[in-house]
């Protein structure tokens, strides 16, 4: 369907200019009469490289899910809520997207069934959604949920990007610093000290060799961590093995394997609990919240419980049995279970593990800085007492 600029004039006969998505030039002019324009002139938009197949950014899914929340809340009918949103939508692959769903709800299949044609916009919890809400009639309801859990989600997205980028940034510029005084500064302070003849203790020989490695080798040095980087993330990527490995060992790290194992539990809570007050019963919901589980272990632990749900076992015993949530979590599920009122206790540990989460990180990086300065300083300091140690001996052997 093609995107149109167009150029109309409005009741008070004031030249309007805009862009709209219409089947033809006919399609156009209807839709613009209904908003009140005359259409004056039109061109085809030129169509974007990256066109449909690009990725639908999660902020224009937010902006969808926002929009169809409000048109369907003020009475709106489903199709023309699409219509409205494939004409507002700047994402093209998503704009395409909306307008065969729109075509297919059209005629006569439902919003679920026609969102599930395209799962990598909507995915299989998107679709869980929209189907529950079909189901109990609350389709409100449905995109408000999706539309606080893809806020959520891209909350913790920017917390754990920001507890990764931070160190990364440091440790780049570590090695930038480290790569300058060995190549560059050191070579020029050791050979005044060979130059001049003065006895070179241990701690000096050793910064030679660590410099004289690096003026040889530096291709190796600096490339070896990052080919070895690349090589664990194919195997990541490639092999199911390896990847449960890693994430177990990641899981049982010291430093990052509790705000790993309490980004995940986060994640997974507050999955559930959308799920669930969208009126899904328990073991959908625990089988579609597995998906947002990136730890492996996690997951699997996830599954253990879906099972232990579906073989007739309390959710409370099910999670317990897979042995990877704390037991302020299975307390929590306890006490939603023994009350009836599990929608409260869900609320108040996803609020306790988004809390949680944001101090570890916060924490996290705030350990980590101090870290690289020490480490930036010993070095420093073993520079300084490598390259001057020789010069203030030589100044103590000296009589005079």
């Amino acid at each position: 369907m093609p995107k149109y600029i167009y150029r109309a004039v409005n009741l008070r006969s004031r030249t309007m200019r805009g862009e709209m998505t219409a089947d033809n030039e006919v399609d156009l002019e209807m839709r613009l009469r209904e908003l009140g324009l005359d259409l004056i002139d039109f061109r085809i938009a030129r169509a974007r490289k990256s066109g449909s197949r690009g990725k639908v950014k999660l902020k224009d899914m937010l902006i969808f899910c926002v929009h169809m929340e409000q048109l369907i809340r003020a009475g709106v009918p489903i199709h023309e809520c699409l219509a409205d949103v494939r004409d507002a939508t700047d994402s093209a692959k998503l704009r395409d997207t909306v307008a065969d769903v729109l075509d297919r709800v059209k005629s006569g299949s439902s919003l679920s069934d026609s969102m599930s044609e395209y799962p990598r916009v909507f995915p299989s919890v998107f679709i869980g959604l929209i189907k529950a809400g079909e189901k109990n009639g609350n389709l409100t309801e449905s995109f408000v949920h999706m539309g606080e859990h893809l806020k959520w989600t891209e909350d913790l997205r920017r917390k754990v990007k920001k507890a990764v980028t931070y160190p990364a940034v440091l440790l780049v510029v570590m090695a930038a610093v480290i790569t300058i005084l060995m190549m560059f500064v050191v070579p020029q302070m050791v050979k005044f000290i060979l130059d001049q003849g003065f006895e070179v203790p241990i701690h000096t020989r050793a910064l030679i060799a660590t410099s004289q490695a690096f003026e040889s080798h530096w291709y190796v040095i600096l490339g070896l961590p990052v080919l070895v980087f690349f090589m664990i993330l194919t195997l990541y990527r490639t092999s199911e093995n390896f990847a449960f490995m890693f994430d177990a060992f990641a899981l049982r790290s010291p430093i990052f394997g509790k705000v790993i194992q309490k980004i995940n539990i986060a994640r997974f809570v507050h999955f559930f609990s959308v799920m669930y007050q969208s009126g899904i019963d328990i073991p959908e919901a625990l089988k579609a919240a597995r998906t947002v589980v990136n730890n492996r272990v996690i997951a699997e632990s996830v599954e253990v419980a879906h099972k232990g749900v579906t073989e007739g076992s309390s959710l409370t015993n099910s999670l317990r049995v897979s042995n990877q949530f704390p037991n302020l979590v299975v307390r929590m599920f306890k006490i939603g279970e023994d009350s009836g009122n599990m929608s409260e206790s869900l609320e108040n540990i996803s609020f306790f593990y988004t809390r949680e989460v944001n101090d570890s990180v916060d924490s996290l990086i705030a350990m980590i800085q101090p870290a690289l300065t020490v480490v930036m300083g010993a070095l420093i300091f073993w520079v300084i007492a490598a390259v001057f140690g020789p010069i203030y001996n030589s100044f103590q052997n000296m009589q005079f």
